[in-house]
């Protein structure tokens, strides 16, 4: 009886773990189907849309840090519940914003109730269950996170059509509270939560002592590097810009663009398993990984270069360059395993922390690149961009995987 219990709950915590890591998701993505109307709603240039966007990673990319310390200090019981209602806040004052102001106020706290998401998901596969489902339960909730994610295009253009963007994201905010509410019930439900996490959690050392383990070695530096150029095309090109790009190069309507950037988050869905699983078989991270940032290259660049191609090649295409693209989740089973035990949380928070930093200057960078190039076209007061500027300016994404490609030969994974 005590057994079934314990199973009960320890499935409970890891489901709401990952529908909030889902909902997170949804929300992170969200500006990239609603251009035009931020534009249109706060006068502002692509540029600017790029820096509202980027809000949310401004205040996720400083929180990984403080995040995975204090879980691995604490355990993850005490900050889930308060980052979901955190993160409906933030959501509800975005969606009531009159200003430009207000409105990056809002996706700053959002960014800062979702940076919990993806390390208490790692921490809970890691501490709930063996390590011989890691690799595959993190990959399952990445798939999870990723039909967030693709909810946050496709379906969510239709949703914003019909209800409107402000009503949409208000509506999303009301949801965040009330699942921090139903986290911190469960959460204090379970009593054998406290065993587990007592057994763990590092209380008995100084709080800064596994982030100075992790930031020394070399290896874990060059991993995360890697993860944060391979992860560039996924925020800055499906997060994002790739929405316009897809809708003018290829003159189709929002709602098919829209999904057409839900098929690449359909790739990273199937491929996390996939890939976490194939890694566990043939035992090598690494290969995996460069497998997936080769695959994900020559599948993004007809898609960028060559528009005259069938829309739904493109979202083959796409649906492919997800799915390679899931081979960047191995990069933080790998830190975990170049690190000890009782840094796991310190670890993965700070890997994520770098790739949040590059998320943060890609996506701006990219509104920047397309007002450098803009031909001074104007349309309903707004900025109109062609598909050359386009071109030009999402050509920092194969670069960067290229980069991230070459960080690989840096370090070696431990023989474990």
């Amino acid at each position: 009886m005590k057994k079934s219990y314990s199973g009960f709950f320890k499935w409970s915590i890891w489901i709401l773990a990952a529908v909030f890591y889902f909902y997170e998701f949804v929300l992170r993505v969200s500006p990239s189907v609603m251009v035009s109307e931020l534009m249109t709603s706060f006068g502002i240039t692509a540029s600017a849309v790029g820096v509202l966007s980027a809000f949310y990673l401004y205040a996720y990319a400083p929180m990984q840090l403080p995040v995975g310390v204090l879980m691995d200090r604490y355990g993850v019981k005490k900050v889930l519940s308060f980052a979901s209602i955190v993160c409906g806040l933030g959501a509800l004052l975005f969606s009531a914003a009159a200003d430009l102001s207000v409105a990056s106020l809002g996706r700053l706290m959002i960014g800062a109730g979702s940076s919990f998401a993806f390390i208490a998901m790692v921490y809970v596969t890691s501490h709930w269950f063996p390590p011989k489902k890691r690799a595959f339960l993190i990959g399952v909730a990445n798939s999870i996170a990723m039909l967030g994610a693709s909810a946050g295009s496709g379906p969510l253009t239709m949703v914003i059509k019909n209800f409107g963007w402000r009503e949409s994201i208000a509506t999303f905010g009301i949801f965040g509270v009330i699942l921090g509410v139903a986290v911190f019930i469960v959460f204090r439900m379970d009593r054998h939560n406290k065993e587990v996490e007592s057994e763990t959690a590092t209380t008995d050392t100084h709080v800064f002592e596994n982030l100075k383990s992790v930031t020394s070695k070399k290896s874990i530096w060059f991993n995360a590097l890697a993860a944060l150029f391979f992860y560039m095309t996924t925020t800055a090109f499906a997060g994002l810009w790739g929405l316009s790009f897809v809708q003018i190069a290829y003159g189709v309507s929002k709602e098919v663009a829209g999904y057409a950037m839900s098929m690449v988050f359909a790739g990273w869905l199937v491929g996390g398993p996939v890939m976490g699983l194939w890694s566990d078989i043939i035992g090598k991270r690494i290969t995996a990984i460069r497998l997936g940032i080769v695959g994900a290259l020559f599948c993004l660049i007809p898609v960028i270069y060559f528009p005259s191609i069938p829309i739904f090649v493109v979202y083959i295409l796409l649906f492919l360059v997800g799915l390679f693209s899931s081979a960047e989740l191995l990069s933080f089973t790998l830190a975990i395993e170049l690190n000890s035990m009782r840094a796991k949380a310190t670890t993965a928070a700070f890997t994520n922390f770098m790739i949040s930093c590059g998320d943060a200057v890609v996506q701006p960078l990219v509104g920047f690149l397309l007002d450098l190039n803009w031909s001074g076209n104007m349309e309903g007061g707004i900025r109109v961009y062609s598909v050359h500027d386009y071109q030009m300016a999402l050509t920092c994404l194969p670069i960067t995987l290229i980069l991230g490609f070459v960080c690989l030969f840096f370090f070696k994974e431990s023989k474990s």
